[in-house]
Formats: structure tokens, sequence, C-alpha cells
């Protein structure tokens, strides 16, 4: 795969440093306060990120991004 001039590895670097940027958010959030709106916000963020990343990059980017964090 190639996107604007970055290779498949470089690519799945960013995203995996994004996912786990939006991770180290719900968790802390979460450990705040399970039922609050900022944990239900970045649950959501979460989820936007995983759909997005399978839409644009398909499937097996998905999981190869899930599976290194």
């Amino acid at each position: 795969m190639q996107l604007a001039g970055k290779s498949a590895p470089e690519i799945i670097e960013r995203l995996e440093r994004q996912v786990r940027f939006l991770l180290r958010i719900h968790q802390a959030n979460l450990a705040k306060d399970a039922a609050s709106y900022a944990t239900e916000a970045s649950r959501s963020n979460r989820m936007a990120m995983q759909h997005t990343v399978r839409r644009m990059y398909g499937e097996s980017v998905a999981r190869d991004v899930v599976n290194l964090v």
C-alpha cells in the first residue's frame, strides 16, 4: 500500500501512535469516572478511529494496528 508518499509501515506506525493516544485518554477518563460524558466521548472517539481505519485502509491494516496496540 502506498499513500501520499508514505509506505505501509509508516502509515501503520502513525495509526498505532494515534490509537495509543486515544486509548490513553480513554483509560484516564475511565479511571476518573466510568459514567462521565468524557469517558463516553473518548470511547466513541476510539470506535470512530477504528471504523475510519477500516474504511480507509482495509481490514488487514485495522487488524495490524489493533494487534500492535
